[in-house]
């Protein structure tokens, strides 16, 4: 019997070799993200019009403009790494795990903890985690095409050699290890490959579209005030240097760092929940989805599974029904001894493997000796669950006798077994009974065969029916408050589930996800009718039970016909097709199989519908406040543009001198739309209906409140500026209007949040309290009065 490492010997090998991790050169060094920040046109234009300064001996504006240029840069710096770090940060908040035997013991470890000599347990679905032989092989086949390229998997027998990253597609079987980490055959390959980029999310590349429109539209007019103030007698430098400081006072070349943050400090703020998202495209999606299909075990119920009832066909050995409990099962005990409240050590079973299988083994455990049923026979034959026949199937032989015992849905083995016609009525009325009452039946089945190697079609042919047991799996107890949220915020929850239909039927009634009037459909029905039929029935189905991974697919599809955007929960290998073609994948962090974990935009840790909930409300917040900075710094932005524009238009002295202006840029531009981008949700968010996936980022409403602030601003500025060179001199009227142009920024950060001041953004209010004081400062202070040119 494979007994597998011993824990002192595991701990010498992994000093040895090291972690069983892909190591990768970092992408961005520190140094590289500020030197970054430099080469750009803007920048370009700052450095000569800070050249131009010195050449005609203003050596006080020269040194100003290289000041700005080198905060500019720190500060964007600091946005950027922080965003690089928060990222990075990401990707170390799940760790994949790996059972593996240790000291003759199943037992989950961190797949980095593997070393060379480990046993690993492979099941469907999962990732190989290092380079080895096949100590046992069922039924495996692989998908080598990460590796070879090659898209159909290949057949893997005991002894043959399978690679660190590939997948495995059907069946299980034991690893042998032989290399980890970097000494793999893909550790090999990462060597000689450089990092890739990051792929845009499609906010990011509107984002990037829109800043290049809005950046020539500036451009274009300040150039256009060089003619206008020349006509005008004014000299021709200083008009050169005011148009190049509006320019880059009213591109928001500070929003990409803007975004990039609030994106981390949002996805942080979810991981933290239990939701990672793996593709920042999700986090936009979120908060348009309308319809979300999810499973029902272990994501709206507790994933507890507990045999509460079983039954037993008369004239049926107990014995019998809880081998078939046994064997072939995927679990394993686990004995953990813990502390009571009272401080004496109480012991306990864990679950390590699938819960339905556990609870299976538990039930048996209870009932028997575990060991004593193994150690009478030796299995011969696996086959591991089958989503069309719903049935897992093993071959036992003792004593020279081979055995079939068959588990799965009690219909599909009732079908297949030699009972009367009325025998099978009764019986389905009794697991009938057990639906209702909301427990998830399993059937058992068995007949003996001869020693002859037979298909499995055959093997599952002609059983003796052994009876079923009802297991129950409660609601998880925030389901029901989810089920309300999701319904409130337009998002309608549709059960997809492969149990029985009385079953999901009584779940959905705990949690209110289904009213009167609405219907439940199940796999049988989704078979009969078209796709036309289907759709009509859309509508008001709120349960498909009996569902197969197939039919997930086929409801997203349709869904998406109908102009919905979907989300989708998954958790297996057949989910992988579901998941990507839905709008949001949502895959289970515990449950789910790698190849779903891959094929999704996010990853629930906990499996909780809650979360995913949640998380749509942490992705509808993100997308907010990231137009609340979108618009404050275009309002401000455009009060600039327009108040000096239109100076110069009107024949006036300019209310704002270039170092004025870049100041302006700098103490505007930057901590207040950073803190609008981590601003606190709206109370009020999960009772909005889903955004509409197709609306612009500038919107009508949006467009008008920027151009009535804006311009509105600009005008309000120029009449007062006006006003006091009629009895004031023009130092003194810039410095008022220097002064109150950063006082209305920041008022446009509380207009923007539609006028509230709680809940309290307290890093909006630091922001805005420190701009005043620096103002306060450069107004009354000597040296920045003439730095600044202000004056009383």
């Amino acid at each position: 019997m494979e007994q597998g490492l011993i824990t002192k010997e595991a701990q010498e090998k992994l000093q040895q070799f090291g972690k069983n991790e892909i190591k990768t050169k970092e992408r961005v060094s520190a140094i590289g993200i500020f030197l970054s920040q430099f080469p750009t046109a803007i920048n370009g234009l700052l450095a000569t019009a800070a050249v131009f300064s010195f050449i005609l001996h203003d050596a006080l504006d020269g040194a100003f403009i290289f000041t700005i240029l080198l905060l500019n840069g720190i500060f964007g710096f600091i946005q950027e790494y922080r965003a690089e770090k928060s990222l990075e940060k990401l990707k170390s908040l799940v760790t994949p795990l790996s059972r593996v035997l240790r000291d003759g013991k199943e037992v989950q470890i961190a797949t980095t903890d593997i070393v060379p000599g480990d046993i690993v347990k492979l099941f469907e679905g999962e990732r190989i985690p290092a380079d080895g032989k096949l100590a046992k092989s069922q039924h495996m086949e692989v998908d080598e095409a990460i590796l070879t390229g090659e898209s159909l998997p290949v057949m893997k027998k005991q002894n043959d050699t399978v690679w660190s990253g590939t997948l495995v597609t059907k069946g299980k079987g034991n690893l042998l290890v032989e290399k980890t980490g970097m000494e793999t055959k893909l550790g090999s390959i990462a060597q000689t490959l450089s990092a890739l980029e990051a792929d845009k999310t499609p906010l990011e590349t509107r984002l990037t579209s829109l800043g290049k429109i809005l950046s020539l539209l500036a451009i274009a007019i300040a150039i256009l005030l060089v003619p206008i103030g020349v006509s005008q007698g004014k000299q021709l430098f200083p008009l050169i240097l005011l148009a190049t400081s509006i320019a880059i006072a009213a591109i928001p070349e500070g929003l990409p760092a803007v975004i990039t943050i609030a994106l981390a400090i949002g996805t942080n703020r979810m991981a933290k929940k239990h939701a990672i998202v793996r593709k920042m495209a999700a986090i936009e999606t979120l908060g348009a989805v309308q319809v979300i299909l999810v499973d029902k075990t272990g994501t709206l119920t507790q994933n507890a599974m507990v045999v509460k009832k079983h039954w037993i066909q008369q004239g049926v050995a107990k014995e019998d029904l809880l081998r078939a409990c046994i064997l072939g099962n995927t679990s394993s005990l686990v004995e953990k001894t813990d502390f009571s409240a009272k401080g004496r050590p109480s012991s306990g079973w864990e679950i390590v493997g699938d819960k339905t299988d556990g609870a299976l083994l538990l039930w048996a455990k209870n009932q028997d000796d575990l060991d004593a049923f193994k150690n009478q026979g030796r299995i011969v034959d696996e086959y591991v669950f089958d989503p069309a026949t719903k049935t897992i199937t093993t071959v036992w032989e003792k004593e020279n006798k081979r055995y079939v015992f068959v588990r799965g849905a009690p219909e599909e083995i009732l079908a297949k077994s030699t009972s009367s016609a009325s025998e099978k009525t009764a019986i389905t009325k009794q697991f009938t009974q057990y639906a209702k009452e909301g427990l998830r039946v399993i059937g058992f089945g068995t007949k003996t065969i001869d020693n002859k190697a037979q298909k499995r079609t055959e093997l599952e042919k002609d059983l003796t029916f052994l009876g079923f047991v009802g297991i129950y799996d409660p609601p998880r107890e925030e389901a029901k408050r989810a089920v309300q949220e999701a319904k409130r915020a337009g998002i309608q929850p549709i059960m997809v589930t492969g149990d029985n239909d009385l079953t999901a039927l009584a779940i959905a009634r705990e949690i209110n996800l289904i009213e009167e009037n609405e219907e439940i459909i199940t796999g049988d029905v989704i078979d009969k009718l078209s796709s036309e039929e289907l759709i009509k029935l859309l509508p008001k189905t709120r349960i498909f039970a009996r569902a197969k991974p197939e039919d997930k697919l086929k409801l997203v599809e349709l869904y998406k016909k109908q102009g919905y955007v979907v989300g989708v929960t998954g958790d297996g290998v057949n989910d992988a097709l579901a998941l990507k073609r839905a709008d949001v994948g949502i895959a289970m962090g515990e449950a789910g199989t790698d190849v779903a974990k891959e094929a999704s935009d996010m990853v629930l840790t906990d499996d909780n519908f809650a979360t995913l909930v949640a998380a749509i409300e942490e992705g509808r917040k993100i997308y907010d406040n990231i137009l609340k900075s979108i618009t404050y710094l275009l309002s401000g932005n455009l009060s600039e543009l327009s108040l000096i524009f239109f100076s110069v238009l009107f024949g006036m002295p300019s209310p704002l001198l270039p170092t004025q202006v870049l100041w302006i840029n700098l103490v505007t531009d930057g901590l207040p739309a950073l803190a609008l981008a981590s601003d606190a949700k709206d109370p009020d968010l999960l009772k909005r209906q889903p955004r509409d996936p197709k609306s612009p980022i500038l919107t009508k409403d949006r467009l008008v409140f920027i151009g009535v602030v804006g311009f509105g601003l600009s005008f309000i500025l120029l009449f007062i500026f006006k006003a006091l060179l009629w009895g004031f001199s023009e130092t003194f009227a810039r410095t008022i209007t220097f002064n109150l142009l950063i006082v209305f920024h920041m008022a446009i950060a509380f207009l923007v949040r539609g006028g509230r001041l709680f809940p309290l953004n307290k890093f909006l209010i630091a922001s805005i309290v420190g701009t005043i004081i620096l103002q306060g400062v450069i107004t009354f202070t000597p040296f920045f009065q003439s730095l600044f040119h202000l004056g009383f």
